[in-house]
């Protein structure tokens, strides 16, 4: 039997000093509010198309920005790495992700391309793709060979363990594994698919997705340490709907999203809000 005191806690220094801040790795509006550091679980879900990937793009280069000597390994199981900087080049050189894909590009694009593949080598030099296998154990090893300390797992239902447990057994044991990275030092980022919800007239949506939402829910619950639930609408309304937060306040993040540069900026808190209208007053005599 193994165990520690209370007062043993305290009097290790190495656990416990109120002189040495905690390692926190701060992150640029709009995910300020984002509290994403070594030992850290933070989990995303997202519906189809909702721009999770995107997201999840923006958030590890701006926490890499204000990180210099921090890597990151990112475990996209749907998108090929060709494709996924593309994306980051979308929003680096401001030109349309769509002609930076068909290589059409005018002039003026091209030459901003160029410069942001040069600009921004300090940052894609610190970003890892993991290559198949997409399972728990050569994420781990990526990361230890590749010294990164933040782990994107995108998405964690799609992220296999090599044996032949069951789908739920599966995600408890990766969320364990999960764990074991954020004990170890390291921040993980999990990208998670969510269930369509039930209406009141019957039919299955996407709206009022909560905690229960994400696929193998009570899992996922246990293990992150924070959960958000990305919602998007056709017109780029977004926002980061925090559902869970272990270590402090409860606090939605308001985004707007713009496909064409593959980017979230700041939204507002009102976006989307359909006030009631103002009543029409009739003077009296009036007809």
């Amino acid at each position: 039997m193994s165990f520690l005191t209370a007062a043993a806690v305290l009097r290790n220094k190495a656990q416990f000093d109120l002189d040495k801040q905690p390692e926190r790795w701060h992150v640029d509006a709009p995910f300020d509010a984002l509290d994403i550091r070594p030992g850290r679980v933070v989990l995303i879900g997202a519906p189809p198309a909702a721009g999770k990937t995107t997201l999840t793009l923006q958030l590890v280069t701006n926490i890499l920005e204000r990180q210099p000597n921090l890597k990151a390994v990112i475990g996209n199981v749907e998108t090929a790495p060709v494709t996924l900087i593309e994306k980051l080049l979308a929003r680096f050189a401001n030109v349309p992700l769509d002609a930076i894909m068909n290589r059409m590009l005018l002039d003026d694009e091209r030459d901003r391309v160029e410069a942001a593949m040069i600009d921004r080598v300090p940052i894609l030099e610190r970003i890892g793709f993991l290559e198949a296998p997409f399972t728990i154990q050569n994420l781990i090893q990526a990361m230890q060979t590749y010294e990164a300390r933040l782990a994107v797992i995108d998405y964690v239902q799609r992220f296999t363990l090599d044996d032949g447990k069951d789908a739920r057994l599966k995600l408890d044991a990766l969320m364990n594994h999960a764990r074991i990275l954020a004990l170890a030092g390291a921040a993980v980022i999990l990208i998670s698919s969510v269930a369509r919800q039930r209406s009141s007239n019957g039919s299955s949506t996407y709206s009022g997705l909560n905690m229960a939402s994400f696929r193998g829910s009570a899992e996922l619950e246990f293990g992150a340490d924070s959960a958000y639930v990305l919602n998007n609408t056709p017109e780029g309304i977004a926002s980061l709907q925090c559902v869970k937060n272990r270590f402090g306040t409860m606090r939605d993040i308001p985004l707007r999203f713009c496909g064409e540069f593959q980017r979230f900026d700041a939204g507002d808190a009102l976006d989307g809000f359909d006030a009631a209208p103002t009543p029409t007053t009739t003077r009296k005599g009036a007809s």
